[in-house]
C-alpha cells in the first residue's frame, strides 16, 4: 500500500471514530447534566424555550484530542514535524476550552475572558508560532516586523470569539463548524498540508457526531467551551497554513474559510456601537434572528446559512485556479451583497414586518 494510500485509509477510519466517540461522548453528557441538572435556562436573547444541558462543548474537546492524539502515536513526526507544534496547540486550546467551560457555569466578565485569550495567544507565539507575513488583497504580501506580536494576537482574539457570534440557534455553530472545516480540508489539499487536513477531518467528525443531538430541537448545547474552541482551532490553523506554506494566498485562504461568522461579528459589533451597546451586550438581532422574523424555519436557516458559509469556500480553489485580482473582486462583490442582505433583514425587522 502506498503512502497516500496509508494516509486516506487513516484518515477515513479516525474520521469515524471521531463521529462515533463525539456522539457516544454526547450522549453521556446529556445524561450526566439531567443527573446533575446542569441545564442553560432560557432568558430574553436566546432562542430556547426549556433548560438544555450545555456540555456538548466537553463532548467535542475529548473526541477531538483523543483521536488527535491517537494519530500522533501512530504517525509520530509524519504528522507535526515538532512537539513544540505540538504541545503549542494542546496547551493553548486546552486553556480556551477550560475558559469556555468557567464560562458556561460562572458567566465571566468579559475582559477576564479577553486576558485568558490572549495568553492563549501568546503561549502559541512563545512557541515560535506567529503571522510574520500579512496578504493585502491588491496590495500584496506584507513582512510585519515586530508588528507581527499584536497582530497573531488581535487575530486569535478575533477568530476565537468568532464561533461565539453565531451560537445561538440549534444546530448553526456546529452547521457552519462543519462547512469551515470542508474549507480547510480543501485549503490542505492545495498546500499539502496534512496537520491541517487531520484537524478538520477529526474537529468535523466530532461536529458531526455532535449535531446529531444538536439539531432543532436541540438536546444539548455545545456552550462556550464548544464555541471559544472551535474558534480557537480555527485560528491556530489560520496561523500555521502561511508559516508552513509560505505563499501569498496560504495567508488569506484561511480567512476565506471563516467569512461567515467574521462578517457576522463585525456587523454585530458595528450595530451594536451605533446602537450605544457595548460589543459584548448580548441581543436578538443576529442575521438567524433576523431570519426567524421573517418566519423562516429553523431548518430553513441552517440550511440557508450552511450553503452560504459552503458558497464562501467555492473560493478557495478558484484562488489557486485563476487570476487572483479576479477571484478577490468577486469574492468583495459577494462581501458587498451579503452585508446588504443583512441590512435589509434588520431594516425590515425596524419597520415593522413579521
Amino acid at each position: 500500500m502506498s503512502v497516500c494510500s496509508e494516509i486516506i485509509v487513516l484518515d477515513a477510519v479516525f474520521f469515524l471514530l471521531s463521529v462515533l466517540l463525539s456522539g457516544i461522548l454526547t450522549y453521556c453528557m446529556i445524561a450526566i447534566s439531567r443527573r446533575m441538572e446542569i441545564y442553560d435556562y432560557p432568558n430574553g436573547h436566546k432562542t430556547h424555550s426549556r433548560p438544555t444541558p450545555f456540555l456538548g462543548g466537553a463532548a467535542i474537546f475529548i473526541s477531538f484530542w483523543i483521536c488527535f492524539i491517537s494519530l500522533f502515536v501512530l504517525c509520530g513526526d509524519k504528522l507535526i514535524d515538532s512537539m513544540a507544534l505540538f504541545w503549542a496547540f494542546f496547551s493553548s486550546s486546552a486553556l480556551i476550552f477550560f475558559l469556555g467551560l468557567w464560562d458556561d457555569f460562572v458567566d465571566l466578565k468579559f475582559y477576564v475572558k479577553i486576558v485568558v485569550q490572549i495568553l492563549a495567544a501568546v503561549i502559541l507565539i512563545s512557541f515560535g508560532f506567529k503571522i510574520d507575513m500579512l496578504f493585502i488583497p491588491f496590495w500584496g504580501a506584507l513582512s510585519l516586523g515586530w508588528i507581527s506580536y499584536p497582530v497573531t494576537i488581535a487575530w486569535i482574539v478575533i477568530l476565537t470569539n468568532s464561533i461565539n457570534f453565531i451560537d445561538g440557534m440549534d444546530g448553526l455553530a456546529a452547521v457552519i463548524g462543519i462547512t469551515i472545516c470542508i474549507g480547510l480540508l480543501i485549503i490542505a489539499a492545495f498546500l499539502n498540508l496534512w496537520m491541517i487536513s487531520v484537524i478538520a477531518i477529526l474537529l468535523g467528525g466530532a461536529l458531526l457526531g455532535f449535531v446529531f443531538f444538536n439539531k432543532p430541537r436541540a438536546r444539548i448545547f455545545m456552550g462556550d467551551s464548544g464555541s471559544l474552541f472551535l474558534g480557537y482551532v480555527f485560528s491556530f490553523a489560520a496561523v500555521v497554513c502561511p508559516i508552513k506554506s509560505y505563499t501569498a494566498v496560504s495567508m488569506f485562504v484561511p480567512i476565506v474559510a471563516v467569512s461567515l461568522p467574521l462578517l457576522e461579528m463585525v456587523t454585530t459589533i458595528i450595530r451594536r456601537i451605533l446602537s450605544g451597546k457595548t460589543i459584548y451586550q448580548p441581543d436578538n438581532h443576529h442575521i438567524f434572528h433576523n431570519l426567524q422574523r421573517f418566519r423562516f424555519s429553523e431548518k430553513t436557516i441552517l440550511i440557508t446559512l450552511g450553503a452560504v458559509s459552503l458558497l464562501f469556500n467555492a473560493f478557495i480553489p478558484a484562488l489557486f485556479w485563476f487570476d487572483r485580482k479576479q477571484v478577490f473582486s468577486i469574492f468583495i462583490l459577494f462581501l458587498m451583497s451579503l452585508v446588504g442582505i443583512f441590512f435589509i433583514l434588520k431594516l425590515g425587522r425596524s419597520t415593522g414586518r413579521p
